[in-house]
């Protein structure tokens, strides 16, 4: 990533990225409320691991349940709050996971796993 990226993402809070209209919102596997799981899972893990227990914890009472949309927009606002309490490095590293999830693009990993498929032919 540049460093022009770097400073340019995430472009938006979690609680705008979601509240935007999902182009894939049809895609159980890739919608926007469906990849929360993963990122909920990094900001839990990464939490605990800087010794924040308490936020953890946090997280862990949200829980996650893909099909209901207001848990979707209650976790993202919670992971904005997060990013406002932890100190400065931390802040940085959850902003790498808000960046990961807005512009991750399943088109593209689909087109280099096909590429790498067909180089091991």
């Amino acid at each position: 990533m540049t460093e022009e990226m770097k400073r340019q993402c995430p472009l938006f809070t979690m609680d705008e990225w979601i509240r935007q209209e999902d182009p894939r919102k049809d895609d159980p596997k890739y919608c926007r409320p469906c990849r929360l799981g993963v990122t909920a899972r990094w900001y839990r893990d990464e939490l605990k691991e800087q010794g924040h227990q308490d936020l953890a914890a946090v997280i862990d009472q949200i829980g996650y349940d893909e099909t209901d949309p207001e848990l979707a927009l209650t976790l993202c606002k919670q992971f904005d709050i997060i990013k406002a309490v932890v100190e400065e490095p931390l802040r940085e590293r959850l902003k790498d996971f808000d960046c990961s999830t807005q512009s991750f693009n399943p088109d593209e990993v689909l087109e280099e796993s096909t590429t790498a498929a067909e180089k091991i032919s």
